[in-house]
């Protein structure tokens, strides 16, 4: 029976056993693995991804290149963000030591990635959409999360994908105390539009804790990533989302800079940086850098 190895590592943190856990298995050159397979090593270590790595080849440019996959327990998703800066770190620091510049290959597109200090930036690919004004109703968002219909208030509602196939509704909330006391009470669903009814929706809460009035101070935010009774650590694929509508919101300048912090209330801190570049009219997005640290936990084999 074949054995590939592995590794587990901490995302979004430099700090063992705090940040968002990823599996990272290596796929050899020559090595034949399914799709069916890979779903099966992904319910096995049942994380909130996993990915499979393959062999190092040349790349253009001249630079190391590697085609990934990523696989939540059920299904394999075009893109997610803590498993690219998990890899891009794994990949840059132990597999091609020295490098600085690469990229990896996944379902979604090409992932540019800088390396420097232990930092991975990632060059995201995106095509954001927001979706209708009626993608979720006031009361859908209580039968999700009850508590927040002791609000007294209506939270402010977007529904936002940054790929296709990755959605997220985005709530705020006005402060950390209610954003601690969230829970979540069902699977979050939305009427997503036309061409865009695919894949994963998640609810994403955040509050604003610090907004700059311009483009050279950093927009913080605090949030939490919840889907039924689970509860994700880091979410840079949401993260990337809700930067670009913030950075459209609040129009600070061409270039605004996300400085997130998810995973507090279930002791798993994950910092998380999110750059976004819009274009002359201030509408549409041109560059999103997606940036985080990683810590190797366990390595090992698995049988498949």
């Amino acid at each position: 029976m074949p054995q590939l190895s592995f590794v587990t590592l901490d995302v979004f943190t430099t700090t063992r056993y705090l940040g968002n856990p990823l599996a990272v298995v290596q796929i050899p050159s020559g090595q034949d693995v399914s799709t069916e397979q890979m779903q099966t090593v992904a319910r096995e270590f049942n994380l909130s991804e996993t990915l499979f790595l393959h062999e190092q080849s040349p790349g253009s440019n001249d630079v190391p290149e590697w085609r990934v996959r990523i696989f939540v327990t059920d299904a394999e998703i075009p893109f997610a963000g803590h498993p690219t800066i998990g890899a891009a770190v794994y990949a840059f620091g132990t597999l091609a030591q020295g490098a600085r510049k690469g990229r990896l290959i996944c379902n979604a597109g090409p992932i540019e990635i800088d390396y420097v200090d232990g930092v991975a930036t990632a060059s995201i690919p995106h095509n954001f959409h927001e979706h209708t004004e009626h993608a979720v109703f006031d009361d859908e968002i209580y039968a999700m999360h009850h508590s927040l219909s002791r609000l007294g208030m209506a939270p402010e509602v977007d529904v936002v994908s940054p790929v296709k196939g990755m959605n997220f509704i985005c709530i705020k909330l006005e402060d950390l105390k209610t954003l601690a006391s969230v829970d979540s009470d069902g699977l979050p669903s939305a009427r997503l539009d036309d061409g865009w009814n695919q894949g994963l929706i998640g609810s994403f809460l955040y509050v604003i804790t610090n907004a700059p009035e311009s483009e050279e101070g950093l927009v913080q935010v605090r949030t939490r990533m919840l889907r039924g009774a689970e509860e994700d650590a880091a979410t840079g694929s949401a993260s990337c989302g809700l930067s670009i509508l913030l950075a459209k919101k609040l129009q600070l300048g061409r270039r605004t800079k996300f400085e997130l912090t998810q995973g507090v209330e279930m002791g798993r801190k994950s910092d998380i940086g999110v750059v976004v570049e819009l274009n002359e009219t201030m509408h549409e997005v041109e560059r999103v850098e997606l940036s985080g640290s990683a810590v190797k936990v366990m390595e090992g084999v698995i049988e498949v």
